[in-house]
């Protein structure tokens, strides 16, 4: 009998970066539609955990509203980011920004929502903004106000959109 070695498979230390961020992102986007016939959201599927079988999605969720009482609808995407930085964000990070700024220019809304995990702060930035501001290597986004909660976030950067 022979001793076959199995190998051992240890998910990588940066295996899960982000995913808090992005369930605390569910969460809220979960209460923003429930009971509403006019609010949807999904999460789009992420490549890494379909084993990169797939190409990469446009951000992590997709959004749909049409207020009542109103003629025009807003649709978009939305993504999470985590960093370990106070107040800047690496553009590295925000590889999807391409493609955001092209669904902006097809007429949709997309924001990019980022947890400060050394302060549990979140802010939330217009896509356009990023492309148009920012140093070469990161976007200082002190700027911005900082909140407690993604929803707080959302709501200070579109009320009319991501109101309860």
């Amino acid at each position: 009998m022979t001793n076959k070695v199995i190998p051992s498979f240890r998910k990588s230390k940066f295996a899960d970066r982000g995913k808090e961020a992005e369930n605390a992102a569910s969460k809220y986007l979960s209460q923003w539609a429930s009971g509403y016939a006019n609010r949807e959201f999904n999460r789009l599927v992420d490549t890494k955990a379909a084993g990169r079988i797939i190409k990469a999605s446009k951000a992590d969720f997709e959004f749909f509203y049409f207020p009542t009482n109103s003629v025009f609808a807003f649709f978009g995407l939305l993504e999470v980011k985590e960093t370990e930085h106070d107040y800047r964000l690496e553009r590295a990070k925000v590889s999807q920004m391409p493609r955001l700024v092209k669904h902006m220019k097809c007429g949709g809304t997309c924001h990019v929502l980022v947890h400060h995990k050394t302060i549990d702060k979140w802010r939330c930035i217009n896509a356009l903004w990023m492309r148009d501001n920012g140093d070469k290597g990161s976007w200082n986004i002190a700027e911005f106000p900082a909140f407690d909660t993604p929803g707080e976030a959302l709501r200070a950067l579109n009320p009319l959109l991501w109101s309860l």
